[in-house]
């Protein structure tokens, strides 16, 4: 089972994803990865974007980015070196569909990981397919899934890092704690700050062990799990020194540093601000609130450790400089961290379902993911960028105090400003094909000023790559018809697959059946 939820979601992701060429530091790591494959070389050409994203050495130019990240693209580079073989499908388009092959992959691995430690944690196999659902597809990670950032990889290496804990918590062998170490290892080579995470994962560790009485065999099963973890992190070290001629500055350089950032700004923009909170982006993650008790007494030491993950992480995220990650959809810094969230839900949300008014709060539970399906459907529409240059685009003309490009506040805190009504409004133009941007803009109601948003307009358009796929006469190429229907056909036969699995095992909800691990 866990292998064909893979597959599905590896179908649908790719069936819906975007049109859009890697930009920005995704752009700076695919041309990373170009080089890597191509030179076997990691220094780059690349022009535009701030100069923080680049490092100089030795007369060369390198994205200051981790490793991994450049690694984790080589399947997309690979799938373009032999789909742009296809003389029907205009060149730039194949680039932009490949270019979205190695998130699509990674966020679907992810989310079979997920399903599997549902599994474990007790939850049945149709609530597990459930949560992983709602995950995938109500949540953001379902706009990571197709662009060709860094998230992707980040969010299945954490899963798999919060996985192989718990696992060797349960009972410590020699190859499952060098798993352990290449999972904390292969996340540290995504970003470098993660290495915050790590002492979290050892003290679990031992502190499970203790109580069972077993330190013996962990200090036992150690030396393979220290090579391991000590080659990847040489690993990093090196592409520093490469980088930077020090093995401890990847280059990375912000004015007043990359964690100056105001602690409680980035707190209040990640929960409660109306541009950017992770409930507005991925409403799921409500039902975590609601959960986590239940899980606190059910498994306290399991659910101290899921927390101070996120913790951790949300923290050193709020911290950052650019918390906003602008340009994005939500706050795209605290994407890895949704899978965990979700864990939360389990057990109490099939027991609150069951515990009376059955149809009212299955109603209820609809609402919520309907509403976070619309959402993905919301920003799936459009990339992110046309919005952002809107607001931009106020500024400039404007010249309202407090706004600069890299940091658009009223687009974080204020309500008139936020990237979803903008989504709505944009998409109300487009569906009647009207122009006038300006006219009933969200904001006008406590910003009523004119603005020109012609050039807003003339790049918008929607954001699916089967609308490049055409001929020279601009009608859709037979290669895009074949793509469209291997793609959803798949899709569509895997999750009849699915439901049958689901149906046999009804009468054994709770236990992990053999046909099920396949």
């Amino acid at each position: 089972m866990t292998f064909r939820i893979f597959v599905f979601f590896a179908l649908v992701f790719l069936a819906c994803t975007s049109r859009e060429p890697p930009w920005a530091d995704a752009h700076v790591t695919y041309d990373t990865t170009q080089a890597l494959v191509d030179r076997w070389s990691l220094d780059v050409h690349t022009e535009g974007g701030p100069p923080w994203f680049y490092a100089h050495r030795e007369g060369r130019k390198y994205g200051v980015f981790p490793l991994g990240n450049v690694v984790a693209m080589i399947p997309s580079y690979l799938a373009y070196k032999v789909m742009h073989q296809i003389e029907s499908v205009p060149e730039r388009a194949i680039y932009a569909f490949t270019s979205h092959v190695s998130p699509a992959l990674l966020m679907a691995g992810a989310m079979a990981l997920l399903f599997h430690l549902l599994r474990k944690r007790g939850a049945s196999l149709r609530w597990a397919l459930l949560g992983t659902g709602a995950t995938g597809l109500c949540t953001f990670c379902f706009i990571y899934a197709r662009a060709p950032y860094s998230e992707a990889l980040q969010t299945l290496l954490l899963l798999w890092l919060v996985e192989r804990t718990l696992d060797q918590g349960e009972g410590v062998t020699p190859a499952g704690l060098g798993w352990l170490a290449m999972a904390g290892g292969l996340l540290l080579n995504s970003k470098l700050v993660y290495v915050l995470l790590l002492p979290f994962v050892a003290a679990y560790v031992i502190d499970r062990r203790r109580r069972a009485g077993d330190l013996d065999r962990l200090w036992r099963a150690l030396p393979l799990a220290m090579l391991v973890f000590a080659e990847l992190v040489a690993v990093a070290l090196w592409h520093n020194h490469l980088k930077t001629g020090s093995l401890l500055d990847s280059g990375y350089q912000i004015k007043d540093g990359v964690f100056s950032g105001d602690l409680l700004a980035g707190l209040y923009g990640f929960f409660l601000s109306s541009g950017k909170s992770v409930f507005l982006y991925s409403p799921p993650l409500v039902l975590a609130l609601f959960g986590v008790s239940t899980a606190w007494r059910r498994r306290r030491a399991e659910t101290l450790f899921v927390l101070s993950m996120i913790a951790v992480t949300t923290l050193f995220n709020a911290k950052f400089r650019h918390w906003h990650a602008d340009y994005c959809w939500g706050p795209r810094h605290l994407t890895a961290l949704t899978p965990l969230a979700m864990l939360l839900v389990f057990p109490w949300l099939p027991e609150a379902l069951a515990r009376g008014r059955v149809r009212l709060r299955q109603c209820g539970l609809g609402l919520v993911l309907g509403l976070g399906l619309s959402v993905q459907l919301l920003g799936a529409a459009f990339y992110w960028d046309h919005y952002i240059r809107l607001l931009i685009a106020v500024k400039d003309q404007t010249g309202a105090p407090g706004w600069f490009q890299e940091n658009l506040s009223h687009g974080h805190y204020i309500p008139e400003f936020s990237p979803l009504r903008g989504h709505v409004w944009m998409l109300r133009h487009w569906w009647h094909d009207d122009p006038d941007l300006d006219r009933d803009a969200p904001w006008k109601t406590i910003h009523p000023l004119p603005a020109d948003l012609s050039d807003g307009w003339r790049r918008l358009r929607l954001d699916w790559w089967a609308l490049d796929w055409t001929d020279a006469q601009g009608k859709r190429s037979l290669a895009g018809w074949i793509a469209i229907a291997l793609l959803e056909g798949g899709a569509a036969l895997t999750l009849l697959s699915i439901a049958r699995q689901s149906r046999r095992n009804n009468g054994n909800p709770a236990k992990i059946t053999d046909s099920e691990r396949t």
